[in-house]
């Protein structure tokens, strides 16, 4: 690891952006030469294991006015705040340079600290503050490895940041370097730009293409397809960083279009004559049978005049009806006495009563009995019939739930993280400010941590979180928040708090649910906890002042418990 770490600082060093690597003790595990161009106080003085601290005091000494010498250890206790749990890049001046920074946490290390000038930084340097860097270590080279096209946004203005090899290839660009300050849109237009110019492209497509992509940078978060030159499709999917940046995903979908284009074939097959649908049924068949997709059509009198294999699968049909003219009100009818459309949507189940012919609900989703989710589609005929799709989506929705809940939660504790502890709490104040209703937040640092971390390694120092985190949870309402802040320090929202005794109880309730030993193998192991508590709205009614002030509580609860006493 510390290898990878090295060779991670020497590519940050071709592009100008100096590194410093930290365990999750705040102490120092690698760096690289462009930290020492960019603060030359340290070179010769810094070595692995220092803890954060020394490496602040030695930057401050050399920035503070003899005044504010004397309160050189409240600057570095800020610094190391900041470290712990800076989310966005913020700037300064050093030294004549104006420095970025950005500190992001490393899974399986601890945080890395990012610098890069401001003022020469030059533009093939580039590199967003929180995408690959915010990756394991060698994150940004093995991006380039992944077969997906991947980009990287800043959200203020939506410029391109980053990109791998694969994007490039996607949409024809020279090199990476083109895309790097470019809009997406711009992208999008200059890899048409040659079709369009021969006269050769499709003008619809771009033209839909071109507004799909506009309305999406607009309102980010769903994700969207687009259409490519020579009749290839991507997939976008887009997510938050948490460092002020979006990370896009561009996935290949074009064979899964020209299935869809194969289907739209057959569907213009089903507009012809009677006589010649039937003719051609044959090859219809053949075409079906090959989709990943149930498939079947629908006549206007409800007879199901063509169905596939995957039809009857994915809605768990008799097999043996292949082949057979059915009527849709008898497959209705053996769906429900299976009990299929329990739970569904209103709007399915109304469209169901109604005898389930109508091309009024062009798209629909449900979960099925056996838990599987599928996408039902609808496409009117001109007869008066209906093609009718049947997709399986559970892995796709699977995928979706699994980014949205990573972006949400700790990935070690199951818990809450930081960013979406302080959208309730936003939530939370706005309600207080409106109806009066008090809340209560509690800022626990954890006791007696790191020597067990010493002592037994990180892998045990994790499962006391876990079981820190199982013990929190079980003490707290249903309606409360618990949240890992970062490292071990956690948080409660306590919502519904009229009294400070109200608060008081719950504290109580967590000291006494850590004085309990962790049980990790054969272990039993001992922690505590300091608590600061702030109500709103007494201590204040805004999200971030309340938890400052819980966090200011805490540190002086554990300045006053680590003094010597008698």
């Amino acid at each position: 690891m510390l290898q990878q770490l090295k060779t991670f600082g020497e590519i940050l060093d071709g592009l100008e952006i100096a590194m410093c690597v930290f365990d999750d003790q705040d102490r120092a595990l690698a760096w690289n030469r462009c930290f020492f161009r960019f603060f030359p106080e340290h070179e010769g003085q810094l070595h692995e294991g220092e803890h954060y601290s020394v490496n602040l005091r030695r930057f401050y000494s050399g920035r503070l006015s003899p005044q504010e010498l004397s309160g050189i250890d409240r600057y570095i206790e800020a610094g190391i705040a900041r470290h712990q749990h800076q989310s966005q890049p913020y700037e300064f001046e050093h030294l004549g340079r104006r420095l970025r920074v950005s500190s992001l946490p490393v899974p399986g290390v601890g945080r890395m600290r990012l610098w890069r000038s401001e003022s020469s930084l030059a533009p093939q340097a580039t590199l967003p503050s929180g995408s690959p860097a915010a990756l394991p270590v060698g994150g940004g080279v093995l991006l380039d490895k992944v077969p997906d096209a991947l980009m990287v946004c800043g959200l203020d203005g939506g410029r391109i940041e980053w990109v791998n090899e694969s994007f490039v290839l996607m949409y024809g660009l020279r090199d990476r370097q083109s895309a790097v300050g470019s809009g997406f849109e711009q992208v999008f237009e200059a890899a048409w730009q040659q079709e369009l110019a021969a006269g050769t492209a499709d003008h619809e497509l771009y033209a839909a293409g071109l507004q799909v992509l506009k309305d999406h940078l607009r309102f980010s978060g769903a994700p969207f397809e687009l259409p490519l030159p020579g009749n290839r499709f991507c997939r976008v999917i887009a997510r938050p960083t948490g460092g002020g940046e979006a990370f896009y995903a561009h996935v290949d979908i074009s064979e899964i279009k020209r299935q869809q284009q194969r289907l739209e074939a057959a569907e213009r097959l089903a507009r012809e004559r009677e006589q010649q649908l039937r003719h051609k049924s044959v090859l219809l068949e053949a075409t079906v049978e090959n989709l990943d997709q149930g498939i079947a059509l629908i006549g206007a009198d409800g007879t199901i005049e063509l169905s596939n294999l995957n039809f009857l699968d994915l809605l768990d049909l008799p097999r043996q009806w292949l082949g057979q003219r059915l009527n849709l009100s008898d497959v209705l009818d053996y769906q429900r006495a299976h009990h299929e459309f329990e739970g569904a949507p209103d709007v399915v189940q109304q469209y169901v009563h109604a005898g389930g012919r109508s091309p009024h609900l062009p798209r629909y989703e449900r979960r099925r009995g056996n838990g599987r989710m599928i996408e039902v589609r609808n496409i009117p005929i001109e007869d008066g019939g209906l093609l009718r799709t049947v997709t399986d989506i559970t892995q796709r929705k699977l995928d979706e739930e699994r980014i949205r809940f990573a972006a949400h939660h700790d990935a070690l504790t199951g818990l809450i993280n930081r960013a979406m502890f302080m959208e309730c709490l936003e939530a939370e104040v706005s309600l207080a400010r409106r109806t009066g209703n008090g809340c209560a937040v509690l800022y626990l640092d954890l006791d007696g941590f790191k020597p067990i971390n010493d002592q037994y390694g990180h892998a045990v120092g994790d499962l006391v979180l876990v079981g820190v985190a199982r013990a929190l949870s079980s003490i707290a309402r249903e309606a409360d928040f618990v949240a890992r802040l970062g490292g071990d320090e956690f948080a409660v929202l306590q919502r519904g708090v009229q009294s400070r005794e109200q608060a008081r109880q719950l504290v109580q309730r967590v000291h006494q649910a850590l004085s309990q030993p962790i049980t990790v193998e054969s272990l039993r192991l001992h922690v505590g906890a300091s608590i600061g508590v702030a109500l709103c709205p007494d201590d204040g009614d805004q999200a971030e002042a309340l938890l400052r002030q819980a966090d200011l509580a805490m540190y002086a609860r554990k300045k006053q418990r680590a003094r010597p006493t008698g």
